[in-house]
């Protein structure tokens, strides 16, 4: 089964290995601008959250992926990539909140057993 291009980054995202949480850096209005026009798109919001992340900058990709949710609310790849991000810098709880809106019927199986041995305390009823 072939899935769409998005889901493979995805999962590819999410099998990096955690980095530690990176502290914040100071970022400069014309960084901010840039950051905020990504999340326009939602895809390209998605990939500039995925390149935050994977670079260990899950703050900054937990903002970027907020700024899409709050255009694209119904984006089940952004509350994802929110969700993991969350658990990385150990917000369970608050990714176990986010997971809970998702189904996992609507991801590849790897890719939800991957997400659950970021985010244990989700798969927990």
């Amino acid at each position: 089964m072939r899935y769409p291009s998005y889901i493979n980054c995805l999962a590819l995202a999410l099998c990096t290995i955690a980095l530690p949480v990176s502290a914040v850096s100071a970022e400069t209005i014309p960084e901010l601008d840039i950051m905020a026009e990504a999340a326009v798109d939602e895809q390209t919001g998605i990939k500039f959250a995925q390149d935050q992340s994977a670079r260990g900058e899950f703050l900054e990709a937990l903002a970027t992926l907020e700024r899409v949710l709050a255009l694209h609310p119904k984006s089940n790849t952004a509350r994802l990539l929110h969700a993991v991000n969350l658990c990385r810098i150990d917000d369970q709880m608050g990714g176990a909140v986010e997971l809970g809106k998702l189904k996992a019927q609507d991801f590849p199986q790897e890719l939800w057993t991957e997400v659950m041995k970021i985010c244990p305390l989700a798969g927990k009823e």
